[in-house]
This record gives C-alpha cells, sequence and structure tokens, in this order.
C-alpha cells in the first residue's frame, strides 16, 4: 500500500524536527559551557585580587623601603657587626628565603636580605630589567641604607649569578663569595641575536601558562604546602605564598630574565675570574638529578664554577634540594657555617680549605 500524503509528511517533518533537536541541544550545551567558562575565569581573577590585597593587609614589609631609580626598594638588616653579610634571592624569589640563614648569621654580624623590584615588598618595574641594572639598584640601595662596605655576598640560584656579577662589577665593595646552588647557565647558548629571538618566542608560550594561572588564582592553590615541605616554619611559609603568587612576580620573572638571558650569559662570563677572592660554592646533592637530566653539560658547569677564584672551597649539602638547602635549618645552618668560614678566611687571610 503506498503511504498518503500526510504520512509521508509526518516522516520528513519529524526527521527535520530531530534534526533541529540536535542542534538546538548542541548549541544550547555550548552557550552553557561558554557560560560557565567565563564565570570560572571571572571568579578566578576575582579571587586572585581579593587574595592579593588581603595578604598586603596581612604581610606588611619586614624591613625598610628606600628610593631607588625612582622606585622603592626593599631591604631587611638584623644583627650587628662587620664586615656586613649580603644575600641575594633566586628567580621569582623573595628575601624571605633566607629566613633561616638570616637569623642563624644575625648572631655573629649584621646580615641584610633585599627584594628586587616586583618581588617581596620592592615595588615592580615596567620594562626589561638586565643583570648590571639589578647590581648598580643594589649598589645604590646598599649606600643609602649606609650599609659599610666592603662585605660578604651570599646568592641563591639566580642570585648566586647575581652575586658573581656584583663582585665583577664593584670589587672593592665585596670581600668574599657564597654561592648556594647556582643557576646553570650554558655558556655559548645562542649564536646570534635572531637565534635568542627565536628561543625568546618559543619560550613565551610557557611563560603565558604561568601567567594565565597566576591570574586566575591557581598558582597559591597548586602546591600550597610547597615552602612548609621544604623546612620552613608554617607561619613563614605562607607569608613566602603569598608573596609568591602574586601576578607581578609572574611579569617581573620574564622581564628580567627570560627577555635578558642572552645578556646575562655575557655579563656572568665577564665574571668568571674572581682572582683570589674567597668563594664558597655550595650544592644541594638532590638538585643534580632533575638539572643533569635536562643540561648534559651540567657537570662540567658546575667543576668549572670552582675555579673561578684561585681561594675557593666547594661542598655538597647532602639530602637538599633547592628549596630545602635554605628552607630546612640543618641544611640552613650548613649554609651559615659556609659565610662564617669565608668571614674567617676575610679577617685571618688564610686561604679557605675543602
Amino acid at each position: 500500500m503506498t503511504p498518503s500524503v500526510s504520512t509521508q509528511t509526518d516522516s520528513i517533518g519529524g526527521a527535520h524536527a530531530q534534526k533541529r533537536g540536535c542542534l538546538f541541544y548542541a548549541k544550547r550545551a555550548l552557550k552553557w559551557f561558554g557560560i560557565v567558562l567565563v564565570t570560572l575565569l571571572l571568579l578566578g581573577v576575582i579571587y586572585q585580587a581579593a587574595a592579593v590585597e588581603l595578604d598586603k593587609r596581612a604581610y606588611s614589609p619586614r624591613g625598610q623601603l628606600y628610593m631607588v631609580n625612582g622606585h622603592q626598594m626593599h631591604l631587611v638588616c638584623m644583627g650587628e657587626g662587620s664586615p656586613a653579610v649580603i644575600l641575594q634571592a633566586g628567580g621569582a624569589a623573595e628575601s624571605l628565603w633566607w629566613y633561616r640563614v638570616q637569623n642563624q648569621l644575625a648572631a655573629h654580624t649584621q646580615v641584610c636580605a633585599y627584594d628586587r623590584p616586583g618581588y617581596g615588598w620592592s615595588e615592580p618595574v615596567s620594562g626589561s630589567h638586565d643583570a648590571l641594572t639589578i647590581t648598580s639598584e643594589l649598589h645604590t640601595l646598599l649606600a643609602q641604607a649606609g650599609i659599610q662596605s666592603p662585605y660578604v655576598m651570599a646568592g641563591h640560584s639566580w642570585g648566586a649569578v647575581l652575586t658573581r656579577i656584583y663582585a665583577s662589577q664593584y670589587p672593592d665593595d665585596v670581600m668574599g663569595i657564597v654561592l648556594v646552588d647556582s643557576a646553570i647557565l650554558i655558556p655559548d647558548h645562542f649564536d646570534s641575536q635572531s637565534d635568542f629571538d627565536t628561543w625568546l618566542g618559543q619560550s613565551a608560550g610557557l611563560h603565558t601558562l604561568f601567567d594565565v594561572l597566576t591570574r586566575l588564582g591557581l598558582t597559591r592553590l597548586l602546591d600550597p604546602g610547597q615552602f612548609q615541605r621544604a623546612g620552613y616554619p608554617a607561619d613563614i611559609a605562607a607569608e613566602i605564598t603569598a608573596l609568591h603568587a602574586r601576578n607581578q612576580v609572574v611579569d617581573s620573572d620574564f622581564a628580567e630574565f627570560q627577555t635578558n638571558y642572552w645578556a646575562i650569559l655575557k655579563a656572568a662570563t665577564a665574571a668568571e675570574t674572581l682572582g683570589s677572592l674567597p668563594m664558597a660554592v655550595l650544592w644541594a646533592s638532590e638538585s643534580w638529578t632533575g638539572t643533569d637530566s635536562m643540561i648534559v653539560e651540567a657537570p662540567a658547569i658546575r667543576a668549572n664554577i670552582s675555579t673561578f677564584s684561585s681561594n675557593s672551597v666547594t661542598r655538597v649539602i647532602e639530602g637538599a634540594d633547592h628549596g630545602s638547602i635554605l628552607g630546612s635549618e640543618q641544611y640552613a645552618q650548613q649554609v651559615t657555617d659556609a659565610v662564617l668560614e669565608v668571614i674567617q678566611a676575610v679577617q685571618t687571610g688564610e686561604p679557605l680549605e675543602n
């Protein structure tokens, strides 16, 4: 029997209705997904902004603020005596990372830790921030604060590289240095400006990822216990986490390190001949595995750093990693002891001994 016209029409209409229904529900699902996503993003931005403001109220500067090159820089000093010890934090890190070492050293002499622009309680600056500018600003900061030179300097990670550069730029102001788990810079990493520009473009994606995570408040949520696991007291760990999770930290790290990596290599290479300057080189044993897996030149670079001064001592702090070498009271005490050894070598004129 031939189907009636009405039956055929109903079948065609039902098929169209089914198709329209699938498309309708797909569009509606996509619309609500977009609404939920935008809402979550807005909530993340609001959460981050509110958390930053609350952190500002909860954590006031521990030291003094000084005007340097048109922006305020933070310096916190403890103890009395000479020579003064100046502490430099690592990349995307604040003066508070030196909490344990600074408190231990304060029983022996004056010890000062500072924040580079954009970290801790120092104001951020716009644009690129190269290594020579950083060392120049530190020099001005110490002069304004009346810290008497010459002093002993200690730097952790990227701060260890800056410490070498500072000693090279201002040799009359530095009588000894301590390099704590120094950053590994690969010599001749770029053959030309175009090579550097290509690398910078490729690394921009990673910076964008960290930037987005921070601005959405996720950085402070992903691993809130990392600093307490490194050995810091709970209240200090919470404070470091708060300081570390601000938007300006990501921007400042990009401005002073990634955009200037090629210039950093040149400045660091120029700071490889330090004469007989007393120099202690400390390494965290647990940092080596990760570094060596990423940088095949790392063992040779580590060995080479010990040759930058004819009066150097090199030690490995067993069990320590890149964070706990300062955060753990036990490991921090070994860093403190190395600083005191350098001071003793300066005062007695005796060479350092392994």
